[in-house]
């Protein structure tokens, strides 16, 4: 699964969304609560037509706000034809019945997309219309107050200021929330330098230092024993092969940006670059609303580089599949391929022939807390599972799953 959207929901805060969508779910309970205290000589079939109209658009609003939001963030003049038809309910049910609130709403909700210009300039048309609208209802003697005059327009730039203020604090938040990301990026960053500094000083570095050693050796073997100085050559070979795999690895982990993007898709770009390059198959069901730490991130995108290497060395398989799901509070990684598989052996018979690469899958599991899985019979390919502890947050991002 995998996140899709358009261009404007994926730009478009999703706590702003939110708050739009609960706005108009309130406009949409006044509108109902105002039809249901009409006098019932009021109640007209036009007139129910109109304020039902009102309650559903309310209603497919609020549903459909990841669509509508930000198209009537970006073109006021849809949201100015929302707030006439409001009016039209308003001339209605009248200024002094409940209806008046959810065009209190429509400010607040002006402040929320547009901040402080395009709120006035909403508040302040509003209060034209509404003067035009009492105009129009020929009040009684009796029905002009305080009130009714001043009271209830100033209602429109202060539900407006409302509006503009939880604007200002949802970008507060959303700002905060992006430093928070950044130093934790730099931070990982940080931490990942200081790791491949120890790695290389504990495997790179040790390899190379017995690989110059035993160099050195080979000439007193050569003039003594030409089968030993043989023997140590050969040695010497096999070391600096694996030299050459730890530096290669340490040359990808260098250029891997996988901190900086989320889990799914720095699994699916490494599933997706290898396809292309061994011409196998790949199939990823990654869930989008897995995102752990960035240590965990980047654990299980070196976990699934080192297995299809694994995969593409020695399984001879002709399809991959490759699944990250949430399990309670673990994220669980599983690669399978339909190779010819193999019989599964102990870790220190693995290290003593010199197979590092289902030793590393451990070792990386182990580093965060974790453990790895391998299942496999000749002839029945193979499955690699890794669950790594994870403080997966479930929020979902704006643009909708599927």
């Amino acid at each position: 699964m995998e996140s899709s959207a358009g261009k404007g929901a994926a730009v478009f805060p999703e706590r702003v969304g939110a708050a739009f969508r609960m706005l108009m779910e309130i406009r949409m309970l006044i509108t109902a609560l105002s039809m249901l205290l009409l006098p019932r000589e009021h109640l007209t079939a036009g007139v129910f037509a109109l304020m039902f109209s009102m309650v559903l658009l309310s209603w497919g609003t609020a549903r459909k706000w990841r669509v509508v939001a930000p198209r009537v963030a970006a073109h006021p003049s849809l949201y100015t034809l929302d707030m006439f038809l409001s009016f039209a309910v308003l001339s209605v049910g009248g200024i002094a019945g409940p209806y008046f609130l959810s065009t209190v709403a429509t400010a607040t909700i002006a402040g929320l997309l547009y901040r402080w210009q395009g709120m006035l300039a909403v508040a302040g048309l509003q209060i034209l219309v509404y003067y035009l609208t009492y105009a129009l209802s020929a009040p009684r003697a009796g029905e002009i107050t305080f009130q009714v005059l001043l009271g209830q327009p100033l209602y429109y730039p202060l539900a407006g200021f409302a509006g503009v203020a939880l604007r200002r604090l949802l970008d507060d938040y959303a700002a905060k929330e992006a430093a928070l990301r950044q130093a934790q990026v730099l931070a990982a960053a940080a931490q990942e330098r200081a790791r491949l500094a120890r790695e290389m000083h504990d495997s790179l570095a040790k390899t190379l230092r017995g690989i110059a050693l035993a160099a050195s050796a080979l000439p007193l073997w050569a003039s003594r024993d030409a089968k030993r100085a043989a023997l140590e050559a050969e040695q010497i070979a096999i070391a600096a092969a694996v030299a050459s795999h730890e530096a290669r690895d340490l040359l990808t982990e260098l250029r891997d940006d996988a901190v900086t993007r989320s889990l799914h898709e720095a699994l699916r770009e490494v599933a997706d670059r290898w396809a292309e390059g061994t011409g196998i198959a790949v199939t990823c069901d990654l869930d989008a609303r897995v995102e752990p730490e960035l240590r965990m991130r980047h654990e299980a995108v070196a976990i699934l580089r080192e297995v299809l290497t694994n995969v593409e060395r020695h399984a001879k398989a002709n399809a991959v599949k490759v699944r990250l799901v949430k399990e309670e509070n673990d994220l669980v990684l599983t690669i399978a391929d339909d190779g010819g598989g193999f019989r599964p052996r102990q870790l220190t018979d693995l290290a003593r022939e010199g197979h590092y690469g289902l030793i590393g899958l451990h070792e990386r599991a182990q580093r965060v807390g974790g453990t790895v899985t391998i299942s496999s019979r000749p002839g029945d390919g193979t499955t690699v599972s890794v669950r790594l502890p994870a403080d997966v947050s479930g929020d979902v991002p704006l643009a909708e799953v599927s």
